[in-house]
């Protein structure tokens, strides 16, 4: 009775453990990425950057650290000639070869993905390659080399989960060009309202893979500006 008594003893200090761990885990992540979505400044994604970069050496089963690093490199490597303080010994290229690593980390970190899951690692993939495509290509054949491997990660995306809020965001954002009708802004608005309502139901964004929500304000904002304008022309 008493071997009993300590055995259920020791299995609730345990799940008590785990439980305490995970909270903890899920309140860095989320601190890492209040971080990242409050900044204004370069030096503000750094250090979101490294937050999540310090989360997978904390963490080395978890794989949603890495996910959101390879995210952050890429808009780190974005900033260069936009900012003027953007670090000179950060190589943009350097970041981009960096994201690559973190996606395949965190791409063995879990090798049993759902299908949700397969699709929104397509979709990051596909990210990684446009920058690949923009900052680390330097000749014709490399760009049209990335420019396949993106189309082909974003097929994959769209074919594992349709409705995938990554890939709304990308093509809501496509249908808002300087070339479209008001016709498709309008559509391309709804993907993003539709979009941002599926991201906003998640109460911990952090322990989510939508990395994109950050889009939308601008875009959603420059939708509505262009389609007023179409509209006006229209008369």
């Amino acid at each position: 009775m008493k071997q009993i008594q300590i055995f259920f003893f020791l299995s609730l200090s345990f799940l008590f453990s785990i439980g305490i761990s995970a909270q903890t885990f899920q309140a860095e992540m989320k601190e890492a990425l209040t971080i990242h979505y409050t900044t204004t400044s370069v030096m503000g994604e750094i250090e979101a950057l490294n937050a999540f970069k310090s989360l997978s050496k904390k963490y080395p089963n978890q794989w949603l650290p890495d996910y959101w690093a390879a995210y952050l490199c890429t808009q780190v490597a974005r900033l260069k000639g936009r900012v003027d303080n953007f670090p000179e010994d950060l190589d943009p290229r350097a970041l981009i070869f960096e994201a690559q690593q973190h996606f395949d980390s965190a791409n063995k970190r879990l090798p049993l993905k759902s299908t949700p899951q397969q699709s929104d690692f397509h979709m990051l993939q596909g990210f990684i390659n446009n920058f690949q495509n923009w900052i680390v290509a330097e000749t014709e054949e490399d760009k049209e080399r990335y420019t396949q491997l993106r189309k082909i990660e974003f097929k994959a995306a769209a074919r594992l989960n349709p409705k995938n809020p990554l890939l709304m965001v990308l093509n809501g954002i496509d249908l808002t060009g300087e070339d479209k009708t008001y016709q498709e802004v309008i559509a391309g608005i709804i993907l993003l309202e539709k979009a941002d309502e599926i991201f906003s139901a998640a109460p911990n964004r952090s322990m989510t893979t939508y990395w994109n929500k950050d889009f939308i304000p601008f875009w959603k904002s420059r939708a509505e500006k262009r389609l007023e304008t179409l509209l006006n022309e229209a008369g």
